[in-house]
């Protein structure tokens, strides 16, 4: 029976498996694809709305234009003085919604005669404009959107007749701009892209935007827009066939063909999906799960049923069964967790940050009873070496319900200190409310303490080096100091720029296998000696370059890449540019700025004004530009800093 149990329910579940995966997900994707259509075709059906508005508004405002006898009269005697429009495009775009309207009166040989937005006519317009070639072999109102030398524009053109004589033609063009903003007041960006082809016939583009040889037309682009459809490919953009979701925009496209087909112009649509309304996928899942949730339950209670008929007293035994070893669990769980009271750091605060209980663990660490903690703000075990925007950000992070982890020194009640690995998290009722905290530490202090120790030996390193060479440790501390200023200035993460700080002191390590002959030479050196000073790079190098300690590699790349120069024409390789490691180039600035402001045995130390100099003329040259920006930028925290570890 039980067999046969099993191979139902086992079909049963195999059978909603198969249709969940192709029924609900293939409905899922339907609409899905349904939803992004809908969308997609009414935002082109708003765009199409729009320009058929903006066609009615130009055609009415060019055939009064066209209606004006000094108009005729400048064309037949060549005279353009007789017109200017200028007064008019204002008064129409102070007054009414159309904004940055042009008007163009073209011969009937094709030539530009008048152009209001700018005095350069006279050029053969038809050459860049078919439909211009169609107008003056077929005079008739057209209305459409073209590609012309400045723009590609909605244009209304009109002939122009003295008696029954054609004599040119008047056109209105009108930008993208105002359709293009409207359709961002509806939430949706646009790119109103032209044919790379046109490309060339531009005698000037009137936006500037281009992306690639494709022109845009409207000038209130998003450059978020226009880098996105640029790193995708915008010829696949334009070609695409339907809606399509990028970066979480759903884009839909539509194109404008030139009067023989040719393509022209396309309109990219780009509307958030979270604006997209979703409630059809929404209503399906809730109506399927809730059939799937109702034939689950039948199954169950069949099963169940079938179970108990045949199986009722075995069901009683194995109840009886199960809870002696849920006895035992709860036994062995107390055991475990009197082992984790004991093994643990844990406390737990209120609110106002009160503790309402601690571990075993945390009393042995701290050296407190639980009386003693039990009730108290918590910073009674806060060591005062720890930054108060510890604590403030600490603080920041749980009010606004969120995990808080760190490094914490703590004080003990016998006035000796410990570091723990803190994790604090909120704590939330059966309701969801926040009713407080809680820690779990990790004691960390024999670590800390390795690292300390480590970083004492690396700095002690890095002076023996410089003291070799009669340079003091004090210097080793300030490029130290320059050397994680200008790491978190030129934005290198905070731990990082620690690292470097932590290494910069082995800059010149190599110097270790220098002969003190060339070393401490008063004098300047000659070539041959330069090449020996020169080799403490690599000699520094190989010491730290074979530890896979994070620290040491970083402290190697500081002692080969330091002596580098931004054009190349520094030392041991003769790196350029940003093939210079960042931490070479820090380095590189930090030494240079503090050897020039210190006496060495071979020089005196040069002043502030005479150092500064030296500086912004070895920008791109010896230094990285950058660097040298932020140095001076930050110039008054370097003399501070140069002023707090000063020689004695």
């Amino acid at each position: 029976m039980i067999k046969k149990i099993a191979l139902y329910s086992i079909t049963i579940l195999l059978f909603s498996f198969i249709f969940h995966n192709f029924y609900y997900t293939d409905k899922i994707n339907r609409l899905t694809k349904q939803i992004y259509q809908t969308k997609s075709d009414e935002i082109i059906k708003l765009f199409e709305t729009e320009v058929k508005k903006k066609f009615g508004k130009t055609f009415a405002l060019t055939y009064l234009l066209s209606t004006d006898d000094k108009l005729i009269k400048a064309l037949v005697t060549k005279n353009r003085k007789l017109i200017d429009y200028t007064k008019i495009i204002n008064e129409i775009e102070n007054y009414g919604e159309d904004k940055n309207l042009w008007i163009q009166i073209i011969d009937k040989n094709g030539y530009s005669f008048y152009r209001s937005w700018t005095k350069k006519v006279g050029d053969y317009a038809a050459g860049a404009r078919l439909d211009i070639v169609e107008m003056i072999k077929n005079p008739q109102p057209k209305s459409g959107i073209s590609t012309g030398r400045f723009d590609m524009t909605f244009k209304t053109m009109i002939p122009l007749y003295n008696g029954k004589e054609f004599v040119g033609m008047i056109e209105m063009i009108s930008k993208f701009n105002t359709i293009a903003q409207y359709l961002k007041e509806k939430d949706v960006e646009s790119l109103m892209i032209v044919h790379e082809n046109y490309k060339d016939r531009f005698i000037k583009a009137s936006s500037g935007l281009f992306i690639g040889n494709n022109y845009i037309a409207n000038e209130n682009a998003s450059k978020e827009i226009m880098k996105k459809a640029e790193l995708y490919g915008l010829q696949k953009l334009m070609y695409l066939k339907e809606p399509m979701i990028l970066d979480n925009y759903l884009l839909s496209t539509t194109e404008i063909k030139d009067i023989h087909g040719g393509e022209m112009g396309f309109f990219l649509f780009f509307s958030k999906e979270d604006n997209i309304d979703k409630s059809l996928i929404y209503n399906f899942k809730i109506s399927y799960f809730f059939k799937v949730i109702i034939a689950l339950i039948i199954l169950i209670l069949l099963i169940l049923y079938l179970f108990y008929k045949k199986y009722a007293k075995q069901l009683n035994k194995e109840v009886k069964s199960k809870t002696e070893k849920i006895k035992k669990q709860q036994e062995h769980l107390q055991s475990l967790l009197k082992i984790y009271d004991n093994n643990v750091i844990f406390s737990k605060t209120d609110l106002k940050g009160k503790i309402t209980h601690v571990s075993n663990a945390f009393c042995k660490i701290s050296g407190y009873k639980k009386d003693e903690l039990i009730g108290k703000p918590h910073n009674c075990v806060r060591h005062p070496d720890m930054p108060k925007n510890t604590f403030s950000t600490m603080w920041e992070t749980l009010k606004a319900k969120k995990t808080w982890t760190g490094e914490v020194k703590n004080l003990k009640k016998d006035g000796t200190y410990y570091w723990v690995d803190a994790e604090i998290v909120p704590q939330y009722d059966i309701n969801n409310e926040l009713i407080g905290y809680s820690a779990v530490r990790q004691n960390i202090t024999d670590a800390k303490e390795i690292v300390e120790i480590q970083k004492e030996i690396i700095f002690a390193m890095g002076s023996i080096g410089e003291s070799r060479s009669k340079e003091t440790g004090n210097h080793v501390k300030r490029v130290a100091e320059y050397s994680k200023l200008l790491a978190l200035k030129y934005g290198i993460a905070k731990n990082d720029a620690e690292m470097l700080k932590q290494a910069s002191p082995m800059h010149d390590i190599g110097k270790v296998g220098i002969p003190d002959s060339i070393l401490k030479k008063p004098s300047r050196l000659d070539e041959k000696e330069r090449t020996v000073m020169n080799g403490h790079s690599q000699i520094g190098y190989d010491m730290l370059n074979s530890s896979t300690r994070p620290l040491l590699k970083t402290a190697a790349i500081v002692a080969l890449e330091h002596h580098e120069k931004w054009d190349g024409t520094g030392y041991p390789q003769g790196l350029q540019g940003e093939d210079i490691h960042i931490y070479g180039r820090i380095t590189a600035v930090a030494d240079v700025f503090d050897a020039l402001g210190s006496d060495r045995c071979y020089k005196k130390a040069w002043d502030d004004e005479k150092i500064f100099k030296l500086f912004r003329e070895e920008s791109g040259k010896h230094f990285d530009p950058r660097l040298i920006e932020i140095f001076f930028e930050n110039l008054d925290t370097f003399l501070d800093i140069r002023d707090k570890f000063k020689d004695t």
